[in-house]
């Protein structure tokens, strides 16, 4: 996700518009429900770590969370691509027992080798048919799905559609 974060930046700037300015502008509905499910799941991928345990019911419902406030905010620029991207990433996992499956070649491509043990998000895809689904598409040191690239443009849209043009002594 970095990457799509640094792209969207970049272009926002180079289009000449503050990115800082959607702060001010943009209006969520119910903000603390994606505040609320990503503490949930930071808390679940520690929990996760320590008891080297996966909980899938309870990584699905905190992103069930995320899918409730993308889709009360979908009248936002970029949200509802992000909707998209993340109603694919969420399927994939409730297919695959809360666990996304990432490409083992992928991740050689990726210069990656192969998943860190106990990995609590992820595990290496073996004999599914909804492979295409899950992590398949190798970047530098990343492996992402289709979901992660709907996401990736949304935030995009987001960024360009959300930020305001800037004034000529507004800096750089």
């Amino acid at each position: 996700m970095i990457y799509f974060i640094v792209l969207a930046v970049v272009i926002t700037l180079l289009s000449g518009r503050n990115p800082l300015s959607m702060i001010e502008k943009v209006n969520f509905r119910l903000p603390y429900l994606l505040l609320g499910s990503f503490a949930a799941q930071i808390v679940i991928f520690i929990l996760a770590a320590r008891t080297n345990r996966t909980y899938p019911y309870w990584t699905e419902a905190a992103i069930l969370a995320v899918l409730l406030f993308l889709w009360l905010n979908r009248k936002v620029s970029g949200i509802s691509l992000i909707f998209l991207g993340a109603i694919w990433n969420w399927t994939a996992l409730v297919i695959h027992g809360g666990l996304m499956p990432v490409s083992d070649t992928a991740l050689a491509w990726a210069g990656l080798g192969s998943l860190p043990e106990n990995e609590p998000r992820h595990q290496l895809m073996e004999a599914s048919a909804f492979w295409w689904m899950g992590d398949w598409i190798p970047l530098v040191r990343r492996v992402i799905s289709i979901g992660d690239v709907g996401i990736g443009a949304g935030l995009v849209r987001f960024m360009l559609g959300n930020s305001v043009k800037r004034r000529k002594n507004e800096g750089p």
